[in-house]
């Protein structure tokens, strides 16, 4: 459970956000970390010299949902706080997706798109998966609801379902890491695209798409608080509002202050910043799905 004394807290038309620092021993992450992604932020936070963002923890249970490498990072650098916006998981406005897996050849070897479909397939089949031809769109996302398939597969107008004999989450997700494991042995590449672009893809010819059942937040907060972490590109969360730039000095991090204080200092250094609202869409570092409150 949170136990923050002193948060700024900023109201936006749909949610509230508390920005504090928090203990890094408090958090409990629920994706696994990408040792070449966590190397390159670690980098970056060193030439920076200061803490851009902060990520994005449940006020309740204390889960990170957006932020896992910084937080591996903040670990790593030895420092005992980090910067973190708090908020109500709990509030219909934060919405959970999957993320889909689009899979393409990565070299045309005179195949025709169905071809690469069978030939998929056929290796998740002698892998041991069993696949079963689904009528549409809509059976096919009822039997990923139920869980009693790990994915669908599409190309085109065909969409074939890859079993699941596990109702575990966590355990599905792990089977969806062995397909694209499969996959990339076998010759394809792996993007991660939302569940709308990724059936555009494959409805045009242009990929193969996987898409896996979506995770509730109950089976997030469940995962990470059992102290395990789902595969990378598990959860895909649309947050209506994200807090930007609040530029932490990296030694307010370090724990050579007690944290009452550092939270005191955030919170007045925020005060006497101007804020700038940018709308979703905005492309900053990336492309902003959500409203953006950068502190300037």
């Amino acid at each position: 459970m949170s136990s923050v004394s002193q948060a700024y807290v900023l109201k936006t038309p749909r949610l509230e956000l508390k920005i504090t620092l928090v203990e890094t021993s408090k958090l409990y992450i629920h994706e696994e970390i990408i040792p070449e992604s966590l190397a390159r932020l670690v980098d970056k936070i060193k030439s920076e010299g200061v803490w851009t963002d902060p990520i994005i923890v449940d006020e309740k249970t204390m889960v990170v949902l957006d932020g896992m490498h910084r937080v591996a990072a903040v670990r790593q650098l030895g420092f005992k706080y980090i910067p973190a916006c708090l908020v109500d998981y709990d509030n219909p406005s934060i919405e959970l997706y999957a993320w889909s897996r689009v899979f393409k050849p990565a070299r045309k070897e005179g195949r025709s798109g169905l071809d690469y479909m069978d030939y998929l397939v056929n290796q998740l089949n002698t892998a041991g998966f069993r696949s079963i031809h689904i009528p549409s769109l809509e059976a096919g996302f009822k039997m990923l609801n139920k869980r009693s398939l790990i994915g669908l597969l599409v190309f085109e107008d065909r969409i074939i379902g890859v079993k699941s004999l596990v109702q575990d989450i966590k355990l599905i997700y792990d089977r969806v890491k062995n397909i694209e494991n499969i996959a990339v042995n076998k010759g394809f590449t792996v993007e991660y695209h939302t569940e709308k672009d990724a059936l555009s893809l494959a409805r045009n010819g242009e990929a193969i798409t996987l898409i896996p059942p979506t995770i509730t937040k109950n089976e997030v907060r469940e995962v990470a608080l059992r102290g395990e972490v789902f595969i990378h590109k598990a959860t895909r969360h649309v947050i209506p509002a994200r807090p930007l730039r609040v530029n932490v000095p990296l030694e307010w991090l370090v724990g050579n202050i007690n944290l009452e204080e550092i939270q005191r200092k955030l919170v007045e250094q925020l005060s006497n910043r101007k804020i700038k609202i940018l709308p979703p869409g905005t492309i900053l570092d990336r492309r902003y799905e959500e409203e953006l409150y950068v502190f300037e």
